[in-house]
């Protein structure tokens, strides 16, 4: 699978065509600051398109037909094509096709540009509906930080203050997995972070106020920061029971489906975008890395 390189005076990144995913952003001194994979997880950046996290039974209706689509989407599991590149900058294209159409009947174009500028890394998601109908999507993005030494040396720091509530897993009493609120932070801006956490899974977030976060390491402070506006929904992920050296940290369009918003129609579904016929949309979330390695 074609590997690309796109690299300035600060950094070197590597994304590979297949689902367009990242697989190293290096700085030039040689510190790798994206998941390297491993038995924990062998992934690195997956691309989330044209859903996020999953749907009930992996299945969804729309104008009156069911399809199957499974958690995350198509895109990571697609090869892109090279648009446009330069030194610094590469731009990727995700068209329609009879795979895609066969779990998502849209005709669309998805561009990823992955832009260099100094110690900043920017990603634009670029969705164009090529359908005569309303087309309805969400995307996100899945980069796992890579935390030598454990993640309870980090902490991630909010934009603003947040009073918010997480969403928690359990099975109910038939055994099913089920999502409820719970208190989490109360003015507060800092999660000192614990693999105890994710015990239930994730950290899960829906009403934020803050447009960024940052991952701090804390016996250094040099921090990575993640800015997101516009993006509706925030998670955050490891392997607790391996202990494994990194934190997903996953800014989202849309959301995971829940029994009580679950829909009939994709139309409806909780949070889904819609885009009308030959309308485009961009969603940007850039990283920011420190420069003082």
């Amino acid at each position: 699978m074609p590997m690309l390189s796109i690299k300035n005076n600060k950094l070197t990144v590597l994304i590979n065509t297949y689902g367009a995913e990242l697989t190293s952003i290096k700085h030039k001194s040689g510190k790798e600051f994206l998941w390297q994979g491993g038995q924990e997880w062998s992934e690195h950046a997956p691309v989330l398109f044209p859903i996020v996290s999953t749907l009930k039974d992996n299945k969804y209706t729309l104008d009156g037909k069911e399809y199957y689509m499974e958690a995350h989407g198509f895109a990571s599991k697609c090869e892109f094509e090279v648009e446009s590149q330069t030194a610094c900058s590469v731009t990727m294209l995700l068209k329609s096709n009879s795979y895609t159409l066969s779990q998502y009947p849209f005709d669309f174009e998805f561009r990823i540009r992955f832009t260099l500028d100094g110690n900043k890394l920017c990603q634009e998601y670029i969705t164009k509906n090529k359908s005569k109908k309303n087309m309805y999507y969400s995307a996100g993005s899945h980069e796992g930080y890579a935390c030598p030494g454990g993640i309870d040396n980090y902490t991630l720091v909010f934009d603003e203050p947040e009073t918010i509530e997480r969403y928690a897993q359990f099975r109910d009493e038939c055994g099913h997995i089920c999502k409820k609120l719970v208190p989490y932070l109360k003015n507060e801006r800092e999660i000192k972070l614990d693999y105890d956490f994710f015990a239930d899974n994730e950290l899960d977030f829906l009403d934020f106020k803050s447009q960024g976060i940052a991952l701090r390491d804390d016996r250094t402070s040099d921090e990575i920061h993640i800015s997101f506006p516009g993006f509706d929904t925030l998670v955050c992920w490891t392997r607790k029971g391996a202990r494994a050296e990194y934190i997903c940290i996953e800014p989202w369009c849309g959301t995971w489906d829940f029994d009580e918003y679950t829909p009939c129609d994709l139309s409806q579904k909780y949070r889904i975008r819609t885009l009308k016929p030959y309308e485009q949309e961009t969603l940007t979330h850039t990283i920011t890395f420190p420069t003082n390695k």
